[in-house]
């Protein structure tokens, strides 16, 4: 998967979760410009724990597999079960202003 596969990815997340780009930004500490051009494409590189927290906010995660590996049904299920009873509203977080720890958005 590239960069652009991984912004694309990320913006369906969003969408999913029914943020704006300047909420993510606010959540993540990301410029929201950035996270425009990491949606587009057009965002030539970004730093891991810039990734990691823009898939933070919107609940994702970055998995490393061994190339070629193929999700089994036994990965499906656990994802399954991680988020059966959370909507994923509610399994976004949220960072303070100061980047302290990630703390769990209220209803």
């Amino acid at each position: 998967m590239n960069l652009a596969e991984l912004g694309k990815a990320f913006r369906g997340a969003r969408m999913a979760a029914d943020l704006t780009q300047q909420q993510v930004a606010e959540m993540s500490g990301v410029a929201r410009g950035r996270i425009s051009m990491f949606e587009t494409g057009a965002l030539p590189e970004i730093g891991a724990v810039k990734m990691l927290s823009l898939f933070d906010a919107v609940g994702l995660e970055l998995i490393a597999r061994r190339p070629g590996h193929q999700r089994t049904l036994g990965d499906v299920l656990i994802e399954l079960a991680d988020t059966a009873d959370t909507p994923v509203r509610q399994r976004v977080r949220k960072r303070s202003a100061h980047g302290a720890k990630a703390t769990k958005n209220q209803p």
